[in-house]
C-alpha cells in the first residue's frame, strides 16, 4: 500500500519520518531540531490582516490574509508573496456566522481547485478552551499530529508525509481568528496564543486515505458557502 501524502503548500515539506515542529507564536518563528525553518513577516502597510511566511533565506513560502467583507470571516493562503487569485492555494471560513467568544472554532477548508465549495476538503474543529484542535479530511481516516503549548512554544509532532508548511498555516489561521474574537491588537502576543490553545496537549488529526492532496492532486471536494 502506497504511503499517504498530504502536500498542500510544498511537497518538500512532506518527509518520510515524523518530525517535531516548534512554533514560537510570540516571535513568529518555527523550528525543527532547534534550527529555524520559517519566519513570519508582516507587511509595513496593509489594509487587511496579512502575514507572509518565509524560509531561512527570506524567500516567501506563503502569504496568509483575511478576506474583507465576508460574513463567515474567510482567510486565504497564497503562493509566495502573492495575493493574486491565480496563486490561491486554499482558503478557510467559519462554519457558522455566529461565533461567540467562548464557543468552539469550526472552520471549513477548501483547496483552490474546489471552486464550487459544496463540500469542504478539510475541517478544523477547535474546542472552546482552545486546548484541542482536530483537522480532518473528507472521506479519510486520520493521521494524528500532537501539539503541546509549552509556555507559548507550540510543540507539534507531525506525522510522516504530512506537509508541515500546511500545519504552520492552519495554526496561524486559528491563532489569528482567536485574536480577532478577543479584540487584541498584537498579533504575535503570547497571551493571545496561550488563550487560543491552552496549556494542555492539543491534537491535530489530519484525515488521509491513500490519497495525495494539493501539489499532486485534488479529489474535488468542496464546502457550503459560495
Amino acid at each position: 500500500m502506497a504511503a499517504t501524502v498530504i502536500s498542500i503548500i510544498n511537497s518538500d515539506y512532506c518527509v518520510p519520518n515524523s518530525i517535531k515542529l516548534n512554533i514560537d507564536m510570540d516571535k513568529g518563528v518555527a523550528y525543527i531540531n532547534d534550527e529555524v525553518i520559517f519566519r513570519v513577516k508582516e507587511p509595513s502597510i496593509s489594509l487587511r490582516d496579512r502575514r507572509a511566511v518565509c524560509d531561512v533565506s527570506g524567500n516567501p513560502i506563503f502569504t496568509l490574509q483575511k478576506k474583507l467583507r465576508t460574513l463567515h470571516g474567510r482567510w486565504e493562503v497564497f503562493k509566495g508573496a502573492s495575493t493574486d487569485s491565480g496563486d490561491l492555494v486554499f482558503s478557510a471560513k467559519r462554519s457558522s456566522m455566529l461565533v461567540p467568544h467562548k464557543k468552539n472554532i469550526d472552520l471549513d477548508v477548501f483547496l483552490s481547485k474546489n471552486t464550487e465549495e459544496t463540500v469542504w476538503d478539510f475541517k478544523v474543529s477547535a474546542g472552546a478552551n482552545k486546548r484541542t484542535a482536530d483537522i480532518s479530511a473528507r472521506g479519510s481516516s486520520t493521521i494524528p499530529a500532537k501539539m503541546r503549548n509549552n509556555r507559548g512554544m507550540f510543540e507539534v509532532e507531525v506525522q510522516p508525509n504530512v506537509d508541515y508548511g500546511f500545519i504552520m498555516a492552519l495554526l496561524m489561521m486559528v491563532d489569528e481568528i482567536d485574536h480577532l474574537k478577543s479584540g487584541h491588537n498584537n498579533h504575535n502576543s503570547t497571551e493571545v496564543a496561550a488563550d487560543a490553545f491552552g496549556e494542555g496537549a492539543a491534537l491535530i488529526a489530519i484525515g488521509a486515505a491513500g490519497t495525495t492532496y494539493g501539489d499532486d492532486g485534488n479529489d474535488g471536494v468542496t464546502a457550503d458557502e459560495p
